[in-house]
């Protein structure tokens, strides 16, 4: 079993407990209302890589109700919750290193806090992977957590299971967006939220594809 599977393992074993915990969080809700303004008018292909519990899908069909929106995780139990969340929107257990395996092309292509949970090799796929899954002119948004990549590796969960955490840098980040050509929209920085187990800097970057 790989990393991110055993990740995944613990995700699907308290969906709830971290839907309870993050679902409400409205902190970030600025910076995906930027993603979706970035969008071209009209209905839109918008893919949410690493969806969780459906708190990002919910506020994207909210704001843009006539997105065409999927959101696929590779816990079960999140993907169940957010089909209950946004019922509107289609939900699959997929892997986000995978994204080459979906139907696109993308308008659109949100992952909030997704990278924490791949490597640097890992990422710098998956964002070569957005790149050619996305339209001319397609929305990139990601947002991950700053650290030392030295610090990155397994970590016991308050409830004893092993999840594997990867901290990133700003300069790889945008390196890699600017390899693959995009051109940067948004890059901040902000403290993480209060609920958090660790406290962090997250780095939040919207991306236009060339």
């Amino acid at each position: 079993m790989d990393h991110c599977a055993i990740t995944a393992s613990a995700f699907h074993k308290h969906a709830e407990t971290y839907r309870d915990k993050y679902m409400d969080l409205t902190m970030y809700d600025d910076y995906y209302r930027q993603f979706c303004d970035a969008l071209r008018s009209g209905p839109v292909r918008v893919l949410d890589a690493a969806c969780g519990p459906g708190a990002v899908s919910r506020y994207l069909k909210a704001r843009r109700p006539e997105l065409d929106l999927l959101g696929i995780d590779l816990a079960p139990r999140m993907v169940e919750l957010a089909r209950e969340t946004v019922p509107s929107a289609h939900f699959a257990v997929h892997d986000c290193r995978r994204l080459a395996e979906l139907s696109g092309p993308f308008d659109g292509i949100i992952c909030a806090f997704g990278l924490p949970y791949l490597s640097m090799d890992e990422t710098t796929a998956f964002i070569k992977s957005a790149s050619e899954a996305l339209v001319p002119g397609g929305v990139l948004y990601l947002s991950t957590m700053l650290g030392k990549p030295e610090d990155s590796g397994v970590q016991r969960s308050s409830t004893g299971d092993q999840v594997y955490v990867y901290f990133h840098s700003e300069e790889q980040i945008i390196s890699s967006l600017h390899a693959c050509g995009f051109a940067i929209l948004t890059q901040t920085k902000i403290p993480s939220p209060a609920a958090a187990s660790k406290k962090t800097t997250d780095l939040i970057v919207i991306a236009k594809a060339g």
